[in-house]
């Protein structure tokens, strides 16, 4: 079996919830390095913890996002394999997956789910919030149904490959250049510098049409992921107090990654205030849209933070507050085609 059969295999069982016996391409069990980055989540008896490594990635180097849930025993937990179509968990792509399930000393189980990813491009990242759910069985507890629990989302850097680092790797396959290769006229040589200027501007034209293109349908995929997300949120109803933290850290989320690929701001680790005074600044929204962004998450983090329980009818008018608001700044994507 080959390398990519293998890692195809580890995709397709764990998102069929066959990975109990996946395949994997390991030839040993993966540690999480002593400098992972850590995000824990505690809902309950439930703890979930996020580890990613390695903390400074280049951007040839497997990045391991290792997502481990302790449970207590009377507590199911469901943790599904995380993928957002394609195999990817939110702009990495997922190219090893692995899961175990193991009873803890206090007699609970530990879950571990293991992603191997490859970052896009170098520069500034995020891994998004997992998603997992709990069922309390214990006897003395009235909470019988799911409870859904939202890991933080993990910011990361990652580094451009260095240039010695890039040739070496690169040696085996093209080989090096020869320095003594000579003989060239310069009336040839200017020829071909010629040519080539006359080439490179057509094709910085050219490159510069693609990238307008490429952004727009970009911004058009992130609309459609706003809008089913938003539709998701809308199906499960408005939330009660116990889950109104999740629903709105969700609800913000999607305007926030929305707004991120509109605008291509990249600001993952930024407070909603900080976050609020970068999205503003763009020339692109109206006055409308700047109180709409600033009411909408001055209501989010109140829930989130202070502590806030809104009734059924306002978290609905929210999420349609949400909807209005990616509606109406998506009107220039379609003028801009």
């Amino acid at each position: 079996m080959t390398q990519a059969t293998k890692r195809l295999a580890v995709i397709v069982l764990a998102a069929c919830g066959g990975g109990e016996a996946a395949i994997t391409d390991e030839p040993a069990p993966i540690v999480p390095a002593a400098d992972a980055i850590a995000r824990t989540t505690e809902l309950g008896p439930v703890k979930a913890t996020v580890k990613v490594w390695p903390a400074k990635p280049t951007l040839s180097d497997p990045i391991y996002v290792r997502l481990e849930i302790e449970a207590p025993v009377g507590v199911s937990i469901d943790a599904p394999f995380q993928e957002a179509g394609d195999q990817r968990l939110g702009r990495f792509r997922v190219v090893g997956f692995a899961r175990d399930t193991e009873q803890a000393a206090s007699g609970g189980q530990l879950h571990q789910q293991t992603y191997t990813l490859e970052a896009p491009t170098s520069g500034r990242h995020r891994v998004p919030p997992l998603r997992l759910e709990m069922i309390d069985t214990r006897t003395g507890t009235s909470k019988a149904k799911p409870q859904e629990i939202l890991t933080d989302e993990v910011p990361i850097e990652v580094a451009p490959v260095p240039t010695e680092r890039a040739t070496a790797e690169l040696a085996p396959a093209y080989g090096t250049l020869d320095p003594e290769v000579g003989g060239t006229s310069w009336v040839a040589i200017l020829g071909i510098v010629s040519l080539l200027l006359v080439v490179g501007s057509g094709g910085i034209l050219a490159y510069r049409t693609f990238k307008q293109r490429r952004r727009i349908e970009q911004q058009r995929s992130a609309y459609q992921d706003a809008i089913a997300n938003l539709e998701e949120l809308a199906r499960r109803g408005a939330p009660d107090s116990e889950d109104a933290d999740d629903w709105f850290v969700q609800l913000s989320a999607i305007v926030r990654g929305w707004l991120e690929s509109r605008y291509a701001i990249n600001a993952p680790e930024l407070t909603s205030e900080e976050f609020l005074l970068v999205a503003t600044a763009r020339p692109e929204l109206h006055e409308d849209h700047r109180t709409q962004l600033t009411e909408f998450l001055e209501r989010c983090d109140r829930v989130k933070f202070a502590g806030y329980r809104p009734d059924a009818d306002e978290s609905l008018a929210t999420l349609s507050a949400a909807r209005k608001f990616v509606e109406d700044t998506r009107v220039s994507i379609e003028r801009a085609a």
